[in-house]
């Protein structure tokens, strides 16, 4: 018999002894323990299946956090600021995750909160604009501007910009959302007579803003609800004071009172003769 031959056979032998398969046999239960041992150290590690519901941090004031956060198993991290002059300043606005959902313990909520300080933005100029368009860069830099009408020789455009009642030079750093105001010149020799009261009525409040912008006159926003939240911006006029096509003649600098509503059932109520559709277009 070859020398091969009998090296298989001894190795066939082998691996059919008692003394190999015992030895096997361990091995693979010392291969089982190990993985079950490991896969046991990660859930205890992890935490598997062990979670808490992220709390509500919305409208918490940034100083009172600490406490807020105390005993719920999460920690917080403030990452952005943002300016919002609706709202109240240093308070959550918005976090990641949301109210509720489930996370591991320790897990870092970010928070998103209103900056305390108003950001610095450089004054546009807005002198020699129009009054409209003085109005619309004036908003759209996040500023509070109102109209004051002042003889001057040129007829509706703006002849001067004032911040607490000094002229403020284009390019000045100032804080968004500051009042501002925007003198805007009357020519009463150039067309500039007594003015008629326009009808506002179903005109929305930025429209009803501008056409009495351009006509050199002011007003009195007066909300139909008594709410705190009353979004002025989307809701229109159902009545103004003095009524439009009234034989009253206005001044310049003259204020008009519109009643802004959301309800526009109201632009249509029986016996309103100051509705959409009466007299002319504004």
């Amino acid at each position: 018999m070859s020398k091969i031959k009998q090296f298989f056979i001894a190795v066939g032998k082998f691996f059919i002894s008692k003394t190999f398969l015992k030895h096997f046999g361990i091995a693979i239960l010392l291969v089982g323990l190990l993985i079950w041992g490991a896969f046991k150290f990660l859930d205890v590690y992890t935490r598997h299946n062990e979670t808490v519901d992220v709390p509500n941090f919305l409208d918490q004031k940034i100083g009172a956090l600490d406490g807020f956060v105390s005993g719920k198993d999460v920690l917080y991290e403030v990452v952005d600021s943002i300016y919002d002059p609706k709202k109240p300043k240093g308070i959550v606005v918005s976090q990641d995750p949301e109210a509720g959902t489930k996370v591991k313990e320790g897990r870092t909520v970010y928070l998103f909160v209103t900056s305390t300080v108003p950001p610095k933005i450089a004054m546009p100029k807005l002198e020699d604009m129009s009054a409209r368009q003085a109005m619309a860069v004036a908003e759209s830099y996040g500023l509070i501007p109102k109209i004051i009408v002042k003889k001057a020789d040129c007829n509706g455009c703006v002849v001067e910009q004032r911040m607490n009642g000094k002229r403020i030079e284009p390019g000045t750093l100032i804080e968004k959302g500051v009042k501002i105001d925007i003198i805007v010149g009357k020519n009463e020799n150039n067309g500039g007579g007594d003015i008629s009261v326009p009808n506002l009525v179903g005109l929305n409040f930025k429209q009803a803003r501008s056409r009495l912008s351009d006509l050199g006159l002011d007003l009195t926003a007066i909300p139909d609800v008594a709410d705190k939240k009353f979004d002025t911006l989307s809701s229109v006029v159902y009545r103004q004071s003095p009524p439009p096509h009234s034989e009253r003649l206005l001044s310049p600098g003259s204020t008009v009172d519109i009643f802004l509503t959301h309800d526009k059932n109201k632009l249509r109520a029986p016996g309103d003769t100051t509705g959409p559709g009466t007299g002319e277009n504004p």
